[in-house]
């Protein structure tokens, strides 16, 4: 008849065999939840562990030798050790579990008080034998008086980590919240009864059933994550294509066309090349306009920049000496979402420039520079200058400046790009591009 010490045996190897492959893929493996895989990976590496060495103590319980005494020590003293380490990576997987900004790192150093505190009690115990001993001659393992305070000690620490995942359980996904604690409740229910019936290892195959069920429970988790995410993903490019859309349409102003091309016609009797040279520019600013909808990434600042220059050649043709340009081009070797640069430059010569009245054209500048990680674009201008809070107050509403929330809205496409805005009115506008290098 099969001794059932080999049983156990057999269990706890194709347990520690599946606990260090989860592990191992739990590690290397692609996941929407990265942070939490890990944790459930060292938490899975240490159940194989302790499975492993258990599996072996178990082998070779009751057969003499001194190797076999030797392996017995080893095996035994790891195991312990385990199953004191185990509610720690527990708790860890349980804090990361909880929603963010609902999470405790105390649960953590509390059992991990207690875990040290387990792990001295069995060093001090393996010399008096007072926790488990070995007999050197027969290698038979025996609990000793002690064996009650440890189950205590870790069983402590179990409880500890069920307080907390039962306090945090709005805060987390209520199939995690079941898979943890079947987790704690089954294997505490295990050793409970561990404590009355000796020879059976029932805490041991009560974490290989939980670790196989917390795996299964991260997969279906990850599986969902990654889902959600590609939905996310579709639809955030769907509304960067109509965002695309809207600004571009919204750059061809109706009443801009109608006066480029009045002056198209107005130019055709007086200067037929300068309607010409006119007639291009609107081409090439309508073609770039165009383009900008399927602009799904930053472009080259020099092709934003030749499109700021054709918009001002058209504007210029339009109001004669009413405006001036200025160029401090430092760097031009970085890229930037299209329609950026040539919407600020249009809020400041309608809203700035040609509303003096007074003195000389006013001047509207564009330059680029390093600054600190980042190349900035400054387009400046000594217009009118607007009420910042009177500005803040409208853009909800889309109002003038519409153009500058249009410009705000593509940087966000770029990460950590962004944009600052400083006017004072009756002095001008200036307006800062922060782009990543």
């Amino acid at each position: 008849m099969l001794e059932i010490k080999y049983v156990f045996n057999c269990m706890e190897l194709w347990g520690s065999f599946f606990a260090i492959v989860a592990s191992i893929y739990l590690f290397i493996g692609k996941s929407a939840i990265q942070d939490q895989y890990k944790s459930l990976g060292r938490l899975e590496l240490l159940a194989g562990i302790m499975l492993f060495f258990d599996s072996w103590a178990w082998y070779f319980d009751a057969v003499p030798g001194a190797l076999n005494h030797s392996i017995l020590l080893v095996s035994n003293y790891v195991s312990f050790i385990c199953n004191a380490l185990i509610p720690v990576l527990l708790a860890e997987y349980v804090i990361l579990s909880v929603d963010e900004e609902k999470r405790s790192k105390r649960v953590i150093i509390i059992v991990s008080v207690i875990a040290v505190c387990a792990v001295l009690f069995l060093a001090f115990s393996q010399i008096s034998g007072f926790v488990y001993t070995i007999n050197p001659e027969t290698n038979e393992y025996k609990r000793g008086l002690g064996f009650v305070i440890w189950t205590v000690l870790v069983l402590l620490e179990a409880n500890v980590v069920f307080v907390y995942t039962f306090l945090k359980k709005e805060s987390m996904d209520k199939k995690r919240f079941g898979a943890i604690v079947s987790f704690i409740v089954i294997p505490i229910i295990a050793t409970a009864i561990q404590l009355f019936v000796y020879g059976i290892s029932l805490s041991n195959i009560a974490i290989i059933l939980v670790a196989l069920v917390m795996f299964a429970q991260a997969l279906e988790d990850n599986a969902k994550m990654i889902v959600e995410q590609r939905e996310r993903i579709s639809n955030q490019e769907k509304q960067l294509q109509d965002l695309r859309t809207r600004i571009a349409i919204s750059q061809i102003k109706p009443h801009f066309l109608y006066n480029a091309l009045n002056s198209i016609y107005v130019l055709c009797d007086k200067d037929t090349d300068k309607a010409k040279e006119m007639v291009n520019s609107l081409s090439e600013y309508l073609r770039a306009n165009i383009a900008s909808i399927d602009a799904d990434k930053p472009i080259p600042f020099e092709k934003e920049l030749e499109h700021t220059k054709v918009y001002l050649e058209i504007e210029k043709a339009r109001f004669k000496d009413r405006f001036k340009v200025a160029y401090d081009i430092q760097v031009s070797d970085f890229e930037i979402p299209a329609l950026t640069v040539q919407p600020i430059v249009e809020n400041a010569v309608k809203h700035g420039l040609c509303k003096r009245n007074y003195g000389a054209p006013g001047t509207v500048t564009i330059a680029t520079k390093e600054d600190d990680g980042f190349v900035k674009v400054i387009i400046s201008d000594n217009g009118t200058g607007f009420d910042l809070d009177e500005y803040n107050s409208r853009v909800r509403s889309e109002g003038e400046h519409i153009g500058l929330m249009n410009v705000k809205k593509r940087l966000e496409i770029m990460e950590n790009a962004r944009m600052e805005i400083a006017s004072s009115i009756g002095q001008g506008t200036t307006v800062e591009i922060f782009i990543p290098r």
